[in-house]
């Protein structure tokens, strides 16, 4: 197969606008991946039949061998460099190297990312070194099966029509991720992690260029016609790249698929003798497509690393840093390690040996490293928030189910974890702001907790026991919904620009009522924790109304009012103030401040979330109870000692 220098400086236009994305320069530079997958569909294809044509067969071993020195060496390389940062840096990013080398290297990276939800959580971390490394895996898993499918289509058709036959699977494949990717994005409630990562929602990029692979590209000599469609597509995916954001539905399924007929005609325009090919064959671009992987594999680790905070640089110095490091660190894997790979093969297997041992190597490693860290983290001491002041602006409802009187000794204890020096006064506290007892039922207290995520957060499966044994009987239900908050009109427009659907139980007027019917609960905890950083709502309109707008705020107040007024009618509510997150992308906005000022309004009673979580504003005295600054991390210890300091200033502001 005959080498196309203007495929490899189109290589270099898509790597740039991917790297252009990521710097934050043009909303949909994202189509630079896309751009690959045609060409790599393309080029897998064609020389895969190439070596039928030659053979009558495909060997399968060669074919994943070329693949392995291809990708490999680079990718240990990165992901070496990676655990070893993360070692230095510490944190948050040795907690989970083991979970991002892990996915890189067995590339299932995309579907990790589906499996985390990363288009909601990923608000709350700093990105992963290795967020990227989803789209290699795409390719990957395509370059695992699609041989298969190749040989199996040989056997079937014969040698005369394998190629019209691959050619059909391939339309087939395209199809299917089409129309599967169109139902999906139809349903609101489906988050765009699915759609975006997915490989069977992504495949229609390497399915059309397997198709033109299959097909063949027949090079057009000196042809207008060439000319026009190259200089049209050329043009649209540059329009596309500067326009489109990624959480666009109508992206996925016909988006996508016109992106990738946009794509494979620039690469016959790139084959063919014309102005395009002329453009794409300038010798600089040729050179950053040949290294184009390194440079995809070395730039988004740049930007997350050397960031302005770190730098004390900006703009166009910024952006000038991190295109020379990223260009130092490619050449230097090419000329090290990546040209200079070992073949494996059956002759030497010892290569083959010494790759595995070095995939096996780093995700062990970076597992040990991970796990220890977390370990440590979970072992360390815990600064429980102190209690604060609740305050009562409306009379608990009586549960009492049976005949006879409360008396003191059947009512709950209010023992408060803070130190001996504070706990008199602290129990004085909140006796003042309850305004009265409630009668105990002749069963276990039911407290049921209600929520987004933060409430979702709390998550331990011995949260009833935990209740029992600080207060005796006392049967507790967590019933918190991720993305479920107060504002219900539109959908979630999200700080990266990204949408999320509410869940599906969510999208009424009486949220969480089936459940408090069905658990008849006698306290009723609010816990709404997330909507302060969660950007805002996308009204049907096309409008965006944020915390801190009279439109939002006044739906979260008319909304969380209703909410505590229904459950009012069975049993004792308490709702809570926003938290304030300590993590730096919340602290350079006001959203809860504002939510809190709406939460004070409301009429109920009101337990200072807030105040507990970072007493008088300070969050470093809880820092070790949050993995990201908002929600609860799932350690034993932890959840143990949260949910017993959380119900023992509940229950007292609803009255036991």
């Amino acid at each position: 197969m005959k080498y196309e220098p203007g495929i490899d400086g189109l290589r270099a236009v898509s790597v740039g606008a991917v790297f252009l994305f990521h710097a934050g320069v043009v909303s949909g530079g994202f189509i630079g991946v896309d751009v690959f997958f045609v060409i790599s569909g393309y080029l897998i294809t064609a020389l895969a039949l190439a070596e039928i044509d030659r053979t009558d067969r495909l060997a399968l071993g060669s074919f994943w061998a070329r693949r392995a020195r291809r990708l490999l060496p680079a990718m240990l390389l990165v992901c070496a460099a990676v655990l070893g940062y993360s070692v230095i840096e510490g944190g948050e990013a040795m907690q989970r190297v083991g979970r991002d080398v892990g996915y890189a290297l067995l590339y299932v990276a995309n579907w990790g990312q589906v499996g985390q939800g990363r288009d909601y959580f990923a608000l709350y971390e700093s990105p992963s070194l290795l967020e990227h490394a989803w789209s290699l895996a795409v390719e990957e898993q395509f370059y695992l099966v699609w041989p298969i499918v190749l040989v199996v289509v040989l056997r079937v058709a014969g040698t005369q029509r394998v190629r019209s036959a691959v050619a059909g699977v391939a339309v087939a494949v395209a199809a299917g991720s089409v129309v599967l990717a169109t139902v999906l994005a139809s349903d609101e409630g489906q988050g765009l992690s699915r759609l975006y990562f997915g490989t069977d929602t992504r495949a229609a990029g390497l399915a059309v260029g397997a198709t033109a692979g299959a097909m063949g590209l027949r090079r057009a000599h000196r042809s207008r016609t060439a000319d026009i469609a190259g200089l049209v597509s050329v043009l649209g995916l540059v329009a596309f790249a500067v326009t489109l954001r990624g959480d666009e539905r109508w992206l996925y399924g016909p988006g996508f698929l016109m992106i990738a007929l946009l794509s494979v005609t620039a690469m016959w325009a790139a084959t063919s003798d014309g102005i395009v090919q002329q453009v794409l064959s300038n010798r600089m671009l040729v050179g950053i497509g040949r290294v184009s992987y390194g440079v995809y594999l070395w730039h988004w680790p740049v930007i997350v690393v050397l960031d302005a905070e770190r730098t004390g640089l900006s703009g166009i110095a910024l952006g000038a840093l991190w295109v020379a490091v990223t260009a130092l660190l490619t050449a230097a894997s090419w000329f090290a390690v990546e040209r200079n790979a070992p073949m494996p093969k059956l002759a030497a297997p010892h290569r083959g040996v010494g790759y595995a041992i070095g995939v096996g190597a780093l995700v062990v490693g970076a597992t040990v490293v991970s796990a220890a860290e977390n370990q440590r983290v979970d072992d360390a001491p815990f600064a429980i928030p102190p209690a604060v002041t609740t305050l009562l602006t409306s009379s608990p409802v009586s549960t009492a189910s049976g005949p006879g009187e409360s008396t003191p000794d059947a009512e709950l204890p209010t023992t408060s974890l803070v130190a001996p020096s504070t706990a008199e006064a602290t129990a004085s506290t909140v006796a003042e702001a309850t305004a009265s007892t409630v009668a105990l039922p002749n069963r276990p207290l039911r407290v049921q907790i209600i929520g987004d995520s933060v409430a979702e957060s709390l998550t331990s499966q011995q949260i009833t026991e935990i209740a029992t044994g600080r207060f005796g009987e006392v049967t507790v239900r967590n019933d918190g919904q991720i993305a479920c908050s107060m504002v219900r009109a539109g959908k979630w427009w999200l700080l990266d620009d990204s949408q999320l659907g509410d869940p599906q139980d969510c999208r009424g007027a009486d949220r969480f009522g089936d459940a408090v019917d069905a658990f008849e609960p006698d306290v009723v905890y609010l816990l709404f924790g997330w909507p302060g950083v969660g950007g805002g709502r996308e009204l049907d309109d096309g409008s965006v109304i944020r915390p801190c707008e009279a439109g939002f705020d006044d739906r979260w107040r008319f909304e969380y009012q209703a909410m505590i007024r229904r459950f009012e009618e069975s049993a004792t509510v308490v709702f809570s103030s926003v938290a304030p997150p300590a993590i730096p992308i919340a602290d350079r906005r006001p959203g809860t401040g504002c939510l809190n000022t709406a939460s004070d309004e409301l009429d109920g009673n009101r337990f200072d979330y807030s105040n507990w979580l970072c007493p008088d504003g300070d969050c470093e005295a809880s820092a070790g109870l949050r993995s990201d600054g908002i929600h609860f991390r799932n350690s034993a210890e932890l959840q143990e000692q949260v949910l017993q300091a959380l119900l023992d200033q509940v229950l007292p502001a609803a009255g036991y």
